[in-house]
Formats: structure tokens, sequence, C-alpha cells
């Protein structure tokens, strides 16, 4: 389906035309910067060789092809073979389409029977248990792991194995009661409202895991999740004025104690340049202090919160239950809101993050996206 059926050129580009019906322009200078010979290319550290300005210039004398290579020869006397498979990954709405990410959106309940669960050995001993849980992850930002042994430790290898410990001013890996060590809500018995954490970090983390140690002489603490992208969808579709705002107003976050200040302003609602979800940054707690270049720019900034909150805070667009030892929840920070109800007793959680950069690697190298 990849053969090549014909090449033309036009100005400083070649036109490829492949079996499958598929056309492709390509310029001079992409060409020869992803030429793949050995001067090139370095297929043992799967690198450029060259430097940019080294390319400067550099025209294609002739060209020839078969179906299934394409064959130039430069100015330069430099001899380029491309593999038309190789070629064809780069038509543009191909290439762009095969690199997104396609979250199955969730509401409340709807979500409870559809998540994976898997055993930690499983997970943690079989390439199939990992795709399981970074799948579900891909699809609808959790996934859970039961039978992790009831210790920082042994929850510290699923974390190493979801793509490593991330630190932050929090440290590594982390365990917290209701000692208030750190000037955060969550380190007291009260209830927390779903939120995305780090808010106020340049990048937040992008996975959370928690795994409750015990929960002794007391009730309550049911950890509540909501998907993000739902409650942004539709407010996209019922109220788009203020979607358009969150997109495009920077808050600010800040988190504060002794040594510590931290701040950063983004949108509420992250999206690329298709309007296609990518991350949300909503924590009612974090916001800071602002000044407004209007009245209406204010009651604008409040208007589309309340209204987004509505979504979030709403029951039957979350999904409530309880964590217990040995069942450890990861979830999509960038993504799946978090918060729990009030409790009274001993409750011991650990957990640590891992950043986005690292669970995704993870996920590109079990082949479940690009």
């Amino acid at each position: 389906m990849s053969a090549i059926t014909d090449v033309n050129k036009f100005d400083r580009a070649l036109n490829i035309k492949f079996e499958n019906g598929t056309s492709l322009s390509v310029e001079d200078c992409w060409l020869r910067d992803n030429c793949r010979c050995s001067s090139c290319y370095r297929s043992d550290t799967f690198q450029k060789a060259n430097y940019l300005l080294e390319l400067s210039g550099i025209k294609i004398s002739t060209f020839k092809f078969d179906a299934c290579n394409l064959y130039i020869e430069w100015n330069d006397k430099h001899q380029s073979t491309y593999e038309a498979s190789f070629l064809i990954k780069f038509q543009y709405d191909k290439w762009k389409d095969s690199r997104k990410l396609r979250p199955i959106l969730w509401k409340g309940l709807d979500i409870e029977n559809k998540i994976a669960r898997v055993h930690a050995r499983e997970f943690l001993n079989t390439e199939s248990g990992a795709i399981t849980v970074f799948k579900s992850l891909i699809d609808y930002g959790v996934a859970l792991i039961d039978q992790v042994g009831v210790s920082l430790e042994a929850t510290e290898q699923v974390c190493k194995a979801l793509g490593g410990v991330q630190h932050t001013l929090f440290g590594g890996m982390w365990q917290f009661t209701s000692v208030q060590d750190y000037a955060d809500t969550a380190y007291t018995n009260l209830p927390l409202a779903v939120h995305n954490d780090n808010t106020y970090f340049n990048e937040a983390a992008g996975l959370q895991i928690l795994h409750c140690l015990e929960h002794s002489n007391g009730e309550g603490g049911e950890t509540i999740l909501v998907d993000g992208f739902f409650g942004a969808t539709k407010l996209k579709n019922e109220f788009p004025e203020d979607f358009e705002f969150l997109t495009n107003f920077n808050l600010d976050a800040e988190y504060l104690e002794d040594g510590h200040h931290y701040k950063y302003s983004a949108p509420v609602i992250n999206v690329d340049k298709e309007k296609n979800l990518e991350q949300i940054r909503f924590n009612v707690y974090d916001r800071s202090p602002m000044a407004f270049s209007s009245g209406e720019e204010c009651r604008s900034y409040y208007r589309a919160l309340w209204n987004l909150s509505t979504y979030y805070q709403n029951t039957d667009c979350q999904w409530k239950f309880k964590l217990y030892p040995g069942l450890v929840m990861v979830m999509d920070n960038f993504r799946v809101l978090h918060g729990r109800t009030a409790f009274t007793g001993n409750r011991i959680i650990c957990g640590s993050y891992v950043s986005r950069s690292d669970w995704l690697n993870k996920a590109r190298a079990l082949k479940l996206i690009q």
C-alpha cells in the first residue's frame, strides 16, 4: 500500500504519489535534513549527525524512484535513499492525526466498570499488564492497581514502573496523615473539593498516585474523581464564551510556606491550536488575588469559573469510592480532578507524582501512542 507510483518536481519540492492514493509534497530542505544514510543519521543513537547550517543552499540535482525507494543526488554530490514506508508517514494530515491522544469522556459512575483494575504482580511483571494500565490512563485518565504491598516501599515499586518518582518540595515518595506538615489542606481531615494538583508549578505533575496504608478508628475519606475534559467539553457546548475566556485568560496560582513561594500563571483550560483539550489547571484553593483590566474582565473570570465548577461539583459527574490498603489509584493530573470527603480516625496516605514526559515515554515504548 505504501508503494511509490509517481514523483514530480515542483520548484524545489518533490510531489510523491503512493499506491493507496496518498500524495505527499516534500521540500528539498526537509529531504536532505532527513537523509537516513550513515553520514547523516546515526542509527545507533537515533540522532541526526549534521548541523543545520551545513545543509544550507543544498539543492536536488537529479532524482529517480521505484516502488520501494526514492533516490536523490544532491548538488554537493551526496546521495540519499528514502524508503517509501518512511516517507508516507509524513503526509501532514495523517501524521498530525497519528499524534493525537483520543480521550474517552466519562461521567460519574459510568467509569466504574471501564477503567483497568490490574493485579500488582501482573502490572510489574508482564507487558500485557502494563499495556492494560497505560491504555486505561490514555483512554480514561485513571487506573487501579490492586494487591500492592501495604508499605511505602511497595508503592514506590509501582510508581517507578509508571515512569519514575518525580521529586517536588513534598519530596519523592510522600506519606501524610491529618498532621499538617505542609501549608496544604490535603494535610487535614477536612473535605477537599475536586481539583488538579500543582497549578503553581510551571509544569504540573503528570500522574498522581495514592495508596491508603491505613484508616482506623474512623470513617469517611472517600476519594472523589471527575473527568475534567468532560466538564470542559460541556462548558464549550453550553457556555462557549466562558470556555473561550478560560482558554485565553492566565489565572495566577501560588503556594506559600516558610522558605517556599511557587507561582505560575496559565489558562485554566489548555488547548492546542485546533482547540483540542490538553490540560485542565483547576484548583479553587491555590488561586492568588489578581487585578483585572476592567470590571467586565473580573465578572467574566468569576462567571466562567462558576459555570465550570457546576460540572465539577455536580455529584452526577463524580465517581466516589473508598481507597483501602493494597489498592493503588493512578490518575492523569492533566485531566482528572480529585478530592475527598471529610474523615475521622487515623488515616495514612502515601504516594508520589510521575512527570508527564516520563509516563508518556512508557506509553510510547509500549506502542500505545506515537
